[in-house]
């Protein structure tokens, strides 16, 4: 719809595909904060199916900056871009690495798959966004101790 009515009457366009992010102020219904939050208590982590879905974590700082460099300096006019990490790891190991990260003594608990099922994989193209942004998009490791820094500071 967006390329017909540029075609039509001229409007230039950028559409952001946002995959997956997270950052301190994010709800606690996504994966990342909840995941975090039981582990900082020590509770059990909760993982649907077997959790080898797979899935890219994109620190919102990153997201950010690139959405700010395209529209600042009037890039991807025209074009449709990724936003999200090329990091593609399990839910599992998503868990697994919460609770290293955060020292934590929780156990992962399974739970029955998703009765209205789970993507198997999500992981984005990030080309352009690699090279807008110019520098390494932010690590796991790294986004989780701000987001823990943060709710330490609370």
């Amino acid at each position: 719809m967006v390329k017909a009515y540029n075609k039509e009457y001229g409007l230039n366009y950028t559409i952001f595909r946002f995959f997956n992010t997270y950052g301190k102020l994010q709800s606690e219904d996504f994966v990342l904060p909840r995941f975090i939050k039981a582990a900082l208590n020590n509770e059990t982590i909760s993982v649907y199916g077997d959790g080898s879905q797979t899935r890219t974590f994109c620190y919102i700082d990153d997201n950010l900056e690139t959405t700010q460099k395209i529209l600042e300096q009037n890039l991807c006019i025209n074009e449709v871009i990724n936003i999200g990490h090329d990091k593609e790891m399990s839910v599992l190991e998503l868990a697994r690495s919460i609770i290293d990260i955060t020292q934590s003594k929780s156990e992962i608990k399974h739970l029955p798959a998703l009765e209205e099922g789970d993507m198997t994989r999500r992981c984005p193209d990030n080309k352009k966004m690699k090279e807008i942004l110019g520098k390494e998009l932010t690590t796991l490791k790294d986004g989780v101790n701000k987001i823990i820094n943060y709710y330490k500071s609370l």
